[in-house]
């Protein structure tokens, strides 16, 4: 004799999934019947009994397991970065993971929501940070939990993403109007005190340059005996280039190009490997925008005016090709398949064409 009853029963959360229940009364040959349990998963019957063995076992895994928390994802994040080696990294880093645990404890990963986060930023803002900064924990904090999901290979995406932030992007100082006669006064005062320092503004001045750029390149970044002298921006042990746009080369013209090769000449009396070997050290471009900053205030000019300036330029001429004007630059883009494709980018030729196009 043989009769079957179905069950729908609520599916384990361990699988996702519903389950039916099906009992089999069969002939037995040495028993005049015998009861099979069968358990029926995604329309394929099983035994119960198989199913109760497999569950007890992954449910005694789990327990013995010990649950990640967020300092062992602080602690993958600061072993696999490739910028964990960097000082600044490491002090933010340690900086942001900390305000989060003494806000928070220290949590269970699979405890974490957005509305952590978002309590985070709304404690950051009353303290009185700026919401640039805000943006800058919240950056850390969820690059810490990707790297943690991916390493122990949780299938989750970050609670950290998509953060709104009030505020944020609003420039609240007045924008200055940088001319052409305020450059060419900034300029001449330069020429005049040929610092090191100086050297560095005159170069950013036809080059666009952030100031990190020039100050932590290496002595064989500048290539001086090429028909189109020009300068290497790539990654170094001072510097981690941040994106693949803002590895580049970009050449040297006027008196950028003559601050340059004052650099060359002083670093090679001292037998240096850096170009500018005062500045050859973690904060070096820090340092060096301090001074500039300091010896341009009569005209009210910042060194990172320099790169503003030069981008404006560059927009101001209407025949300058994005791209070409980025690859100068140094700025990431989204990434179509006209930039993506190709092995070969903007030549040296044809950057050297648009730097004359709005030289100083």
């Amino acid at each position: 004799m043989l009769f079957n009853f179905r069950l729908l029963c609520l599916g384990l959360a361990t699988f996702g999934i519903y389950m039916t229940h099906e009992i089999q009364i069969a002939p037995h040959t040495f028993i005049s019947t015998q009861v099979k349990r069968r358990i029926q998963i995604s329309g394929i019957d099983v035994d119960e009994e198989l199913v109760k063995e497999l569950l007890i076992k992954h449910l005694q895994n789990l327990s013995s397991k010990e649950r990640p928390k967020l300092s062992d994802a602080f602690q993958i994040y600061m072993t696999e970065n490739t910028s964990a080696h960097r000082r600044k990294f490491k002090i933010n880093a340690n900086q942001y993971f900390r305000r989060f645990v003494a806000q928070f404890g220290d949590m269970y990963l699979d405890e974490l929501r957005h509305f952590h986060i978002t309590q985070y930023r709304d404690q950051r803002l009353a303290e009185g940070l700026h919401p640039n900064s805000v943006r800058k924990h919240n950056n850390i904090l969820n690059a810490m939990i990707n790297m943690a999901f991916k390493h122990l290979d949780i299938d989750r995406l970050s609670p950290f993403r998509g953060l709104q932030i009030r505020g944020e992007g609003e420039n609240t100082r007045p924008i200055p109007n940088i001319t052409n006669e305020l450059l060419c006064q900034v300029k001449e005062f330069l020429i005049s005190r040929p610092t090191p320092a100086s050297m560095v503004g005159l170069i950013q001045l036809n080059t666009g340059f952030r100031i990190s750029e020039p100050t932590l390149s290496r002595l064989d970044d500048l290539v001086l005996d090429h028909d189109i002298p020009h300068l290497w921006i790539r990654k170094n042990a001072l510097s981690d280039r941040k994106t693949k746009a803002s590895i580049r080369a970009v050449p040297l013209l006027g008196i950028s190009l003559e601050a340059a090769k004052e650099l060359h000449a002083r670093a090679k009396r001292k037998n240096s490997l850096w170009l500018l070997p005062q500045y050859a050290k973690e904060y070096g471009g820090c340092s060096c925008s301090a001074i500039l900053n300091k010896n341009l205030k009569p005209f009210n000019f910042r060194s990172h005016m320099f790169r503003h300036a030069f981008i404006d330029r560059l927009k101001a001429c209407n025949d300058i090709p994005l791209p070409l004007a980025e690859s100068i630059t140094g700025h990431g883009r989204i990434q179509s398949d006209f930039a993506v494709y190709g092995t070969v980018g903007y030549t040296l030729e044809q950057k050297l064409e648009v730097i004359r196009k709005v030289l100083i």
